[in-house]
């Protein structure tokens, strides 16, 4: 009797102690789930900001870039009247300011500054410097290589490539995007665009997607002889421009009234990235070539031009 009774004491203790065993194991998983769980409530928002919380670039305060998205009359007021206006593409007008050491291409419509284009060594180009290094920006700003633009066609993506990065860089100062361009082989910065979220999307610099689906960029539409002749002009005076920057004499304009050969020429936007394009491949050697004494220019639905020696 006495042993039956002593065996079922043995038996209750192992249970008991069994569950206790299993209560303590329950307890410890409880534990370890719910401290997971904590830290990971608190690791997930970090992490997530880190993804979607993007450094920007302050509104700009001064230059060309502050009367982007304003009135011509606050810019004529303080830059006074163009040298030259004359029809663009996109029923914009091309207000042309061609000083001794800068030049402006102003994109006017209904009264609106719709881009800014500037460029000489004189030229305000603010919060970037004519000749300054190009490193210089990637050290003190803000730079998205893949920005998103909202429009009402709807949202467009842009890839900017190593290329681009070199010879046309794009910041975002609020709402206004600045291209700057660079010649590649010296890292200057050579000239600066101001512009719009709309003339962005208009002009496709880079590789885009509109609402995921992949663009191609529509080139230039026919001109009237009137625009082709000032256009002619203004491809002389940006690379007459482009030469000032390195402090090399002016070019005399050859006139022209015959078309472009395409097998000799370029498609761009307009004249500023014709002459960028020029000014990063082989036609750079003659364009800041100090031998070369007058040019001549073509443009109808491309971009050409040659050097002479007089």
């Amino acid at each position: 009797m006495y042993n039956m009774k002593k065996q079922t004491e043995i038996i209750m203790k192992n249970i008991v102690i069994k569950m206790l065993l299993v209560l303590a194991a329950l307890i410890g998983l409880f534990l370890l789930f719910y401290s997971l769980g904590d830290f990971n409530s608190l690791e997930e928002p970090e992490q997530k900001n880190k993804t979607e919380e993007k450094q920007k670039n302050s509104a700009l305060s001064s230059g060309p870039g502050t009367y982007v998205g304003g009135s011509i009359d606050d810019w004529t007021e303080d830059y006074g009247y163009p040298e030259r206006i004359y029809q663009a593409d996109n029923k914009y007008q091309h207000y042309i300011y061609n000083e001794k050491n800068a030049l402006y291409d102003v994109r006017v419509r209904d009264g609106q500054i719709g881009m800014i284009y500037a460029t000489g060594p004189e030229a305000d180009i603010e919060p970037f410097r004519i000749n300054q290094q190009a490193a210089e920006i990637f050290r003190g700003t803000s730079i998205d290589t893949e920005p998103d633009v909202s429009s009402e066609d709807g949202d467009y993506h842009f890839e900017l490539t190593e290329v681009d990065l070199k010879t046309q860089l794009l910041v975002q100062y609020d709402d206004i995007y600045a291209q700057v361009y660079i010649d590649r082989q010296t890292g200057k910065v050579m000239a600066a665009r101001f512009m719009t979220a709309p003339l962005l999307v208009q002009m496709l610099p880079y590789t885009a997607h509109l609402n995921g689906q992949p663009l191609e960029r529509t080139m230039r539409i026919e001109q009237s002889v009137l625009q082709e002749q000032n256009a002619q002009q203004t491809v002389v005076e940006l690379i007459n421009m482009m030469r000032a920057n390195y402090e090399i004499h002016p070019l005399d304009k050859i006139e022209n009234n015959a078309p472009c050969q395409k097998e000799n020429s370029i498609t761009a936007y307009d004249s500023a990235e014709a002459v960028n394009q020029w000014l990063n491949q082989e036609q750079r050697e003659k364009m800041l070539n100090n031998h070369y004494n007058s040019i001549v220019a073509a443009v109808s639905d491309c971009y050409a031009v040659s050097y002479r020696k007089n």
